[in-house]
């Protein structure tokens, strides 16, 4: 088999004798052209060519190779590696010198036939002369070669010189021309800013008990790496009473971690289990301190104070009710602190640095009383459940200056088991509803100072009338009645009061609710504060002026019918409601809230007139088993009232039921508004048997409460009726 460079030696012709003279050109010796002879450089038959070729094949067969593939045995027989020439007196073509071609022979050396058979070029003519050459060269990009090491040593200094020249060049540059940079980014990564919270204002009732007040809470969290596997239950076992929680909980946080070495145990831990978790000294728990809000009078006041949220910088800020309203003042001004930080990354004050100390927020007093809103509360608890009723409000006001001294709901909530945002409602001032018949008395008070009417102007009064293509009716059947206005009004006939507002023009009707306050804010500015629906008389249904008359086709809330009686009852002129009796300073100073805006929006005697019907309504509910309004001792002014409201999937088909009053009769001091939504058919649904029993109730504990003294005044006599 043939191998790739290699070719079988074929044996020549035997050398002719050399006659003197060859080698040299120009000679009759002159080898032919194409022969071995003439392939050596110079010329051919110098004696010391040859031995300069012997020397160097001998030098070059040292190495142990054969030509260039280095195989074959080490014996000077064809193939060998053997020194110097072969025996035959030929130079091994493997052997070759520099830029001499292979296989060629210079000098005097004969050719055998048991040449090698590689490197040997045959003088056989013919076609055999391509197959004689010997090892191919070596590509010269595999070839190594020893190096100069002079030369390798100056180019290894030049490169050490250009990277220190480059070096050199990256620090002129640092130092030199960009050093104001580099150092006020370096004074950037020392210095930092920190910011000192302020403390947020506390919330107080009228009678100086904190509702709402900001407290020190840890968040406990521990490093589990730092706790060995087998301490872990032990540790575990003790965090759990301070915590609160189960020991195999605390133990699963800890062999499981929500990062390696980072876990949350529990947040908003109260100062006394912080105390007692840090006493306990257990490596791996921490506690980083923070402030949170806390609300010791309970739920009773939530819908009032409202709640807050802690941002990720631990801010606090209000997100409903007063904590909302009053979020800027009660949040105070967060100070600044430079300081420098230390290679553990702990803060180290710099002296003479401009330091911004916080400023506390301000406290405010309310204007709620704590314990009259906790009894409204319950009250409004207990007649939901009796009713199966959707739910119940109650406002209680004072006349003479606005303030609120409750505003209960149920359902109720608390800001520490609140879940859903949707929950934390104020229905008092967002719900609405239909006032029904305790609106009658501002149709009143339009037909007697702009209708030419008095209260003893007298109406025939049948069962029903057709007005605006509609049949109104009264809520009880009757055969037909001669009611005077005042009559009208305290026995709370539709059908009369659709007779008298035909006395008053529309856009004058419009204007006296818009007077009272329907349609329009309280001023209250409480968040999420509605100001109900009252269309402008363009926009009324032929029918809709009457159903006006007596409080149907208007939405209002419990904040603005109690406004309504609150105007009356301070000879008609109109205190704006406030929530906010004063502010309270980080020092504990208090200062008085302004004055509530007051607009007259009727005259004192139509007033006086007013209340003076209103107080013979208990004796009308007297006379028909309600006897809410009869309180031993006062004079109460009273007023009654059912709508016919729409439900999700009907029309008309549920009630709202009213009961809003004002005691005592001759010099009122406090009013209450009581209103119930969708209370069961079957138990009731008329204002005075359902919203009844919580008036009573409540203007009782409201009177005791507020030390207001029986005034043994009775109700005077007003004519009713005609004959």
């Amino acid at each position: 088999m043939t191998h790739r460079g290699r070719e079988p030696v074929r044996p020549g012709p035997a050398p002719r004798a050399r006659r003197p003279g060859d080698g040299r050109p120009g000679r009759s010796g002159d080898p032919a052209p194409g022969r071995s002879g003439d392939l050596g450089r110079g010329r051919s038959g110098d004696p010391r060519a040859a031995r300069r070729g012997e020397r160097r094949d001998g030098r070059d067969g040292r190495d142990g190779r054969d030509g260039r593939d280095g195989r074959g045995p080490r014996d000077g027989r064809p193939g060998s590696g053997g020194k110097g020439p072969q025996a035959d007196g030929t130079v091994r073509s493997g052997y070759q010198e520099r830029g001499k071609r292979p296989g060629a022979t210079y000098g005097a050396q004969p050719r055998t036939a048991q040449s090698s058979p590689t490197g040997v070029r045959s003088s056989r003519p013919g076609p055999y002369r391509a197959q004689e050459r010997g090892p191919r060269r070596r590509p010269r990009w595999l070839t190594v070669r020893n190096g100069n090491p002079g030369r390798r040593l100056t180019i290894t200094l030049l490169a050490i010189v250009f990277v220190l020249t480059l070096f050199a060049g990256r620090l002129v540059q640092i130092q030199g021309m960009e050093s104001g940079y580099y150092r006020t980014k370096a004074a950037g990564e020392q210095l930092r800013t920190l910011t000192l919270p302020a403390q947020r204002g506390p919330i107080y009732g009228a009678d100086g008990q904190i509702l709402a007040m900001t407290v020190v809470t840890y968040l406990v969290w521990s490093d589990p790496p730092q706790i060995h596997d087998a301490d872990k239950p032990n540790v575990a076992q003790k965090l759990a009473g301070p915590l609160g929680m189960p020991a195999q909980q605390i133990l699963s946080m800890l062999q499981h971690p929500t990062s390696p070495q980072y876990v949350v145990l529990k947040k908003n831990v109260a100062a006394a289990q912080g105390d007692q978790i840090s006493a306990l000294n257990i490596t791996g728990i921490y506690e980083t301190a923070s402030y949170a809000r806390a609300y010791p009078d309970g739920g009773a006041t939530a819908n009032v104070v409202g709640f807050t949220n802690v941002s990720q910088d631990d801010a606090i800020s209000g997100q409903a009710g007063i904590e909302l309203a009053y979020n800027k003042l009660l949040s105070g001004t967060p100070g600044h602190e430079q300081v420098v930080t230390s290679n553990n990354g702990q803060p180290i004050p710099l002296a003479g640095s401009k330091d911004t100390p916080a400023r506390n927020g301000t406290g405010i007093r309310l204007t709620i009383i704590p314990a009259l809103q906790l009894e409204a509360e319950q009250a409004c608890e207990q007649r939901v459940q009796q009713m199966h009723a959707r739910q119940c409000t109650v406002v209680i006001i004072q006349p003479k200056t606005g303030y609120i001294l409750a505003m209960a709901q149920w359902p109720a909530w608390s800001q520490p088991t609140l879940t859903n945002v949707a929950d934390a409602t104020d229905l008092p001032v967002q719900d609405t509803f239909e006032p029904g018949s305790t609106a009658k008395v501002i149709t009143a008070a339009a037909a007697l100072e702009r209708g030419g009417q008095t209260l003893m102007n007298t109406y025939r009064i049948p069962y029903q009338i057709f007005e605006g293509g509609q049949y109104i009716r009264d809520a009880e059947w009757h055969a037909g009645e001669r009611y005077t206005i005042a009559g009208i009004i305290a026995n709370s006939s539709n059908v009369g009061m659709s007779q008298v507002v035909k006395h008053v023009p529309p856009q004058v009707q419009y204007d006296y609710l818009r007077a009272f306050g329907l349609g329009r804010p309280t001023g209250l500015h409480m968040p999420g504060e509605t100001q109900g629906l009252l269309q402008p008389p363009a926009a009324w249904a032929p029918d809709e002026r009457y159903t006006l008359s007596f409080g149907q086709g208007v939405a209002v809330t419990a904040l603005q019918m109690a406004s309504v009686y609150a105007t009356i009852a301070n000879d008609g002129i109109r205190v704006q409601p406030t929530l906010v009796e004063g502010t309270v300073s980080a020092s504990g100073r208090f200062t008085p809230a302004p004055r509530s805006p007051s607009r007259r929006v009727i005259q004192t005697t139509t007033a006086h007139e007013l209340i003076s019907v209103l107080q013979q309504v208990p004796a009308v509910d007297m006379a028909a088993d309600q006897p809410w309004g009869i309180i031993q001792g006062y004079a109460v002014a009273a007023k009654t009232g059912t709508s016919q409201e729409s439900g999700p999937n009907c029309s008309l088909c549920q009630y709202g039921s009213s009961y809003i009053g004002m005691a005592p009769g001759d010099d009122p001091q406090v009013v209450v508004a009581v209103n119930v939504q969708d209370p069961q058919q079957k138990y009731g649904y008329f204002g005075d048997v359902v919203a009844g029993p919580v008036f009573y109730h409540v203007m009782q504990f409201a009177l005791q409460t507020l030390r207001i003294p029986p005034d043994g005044a009775v109700a005077p006599y007003v004519r009713l009726t005609a004959p």
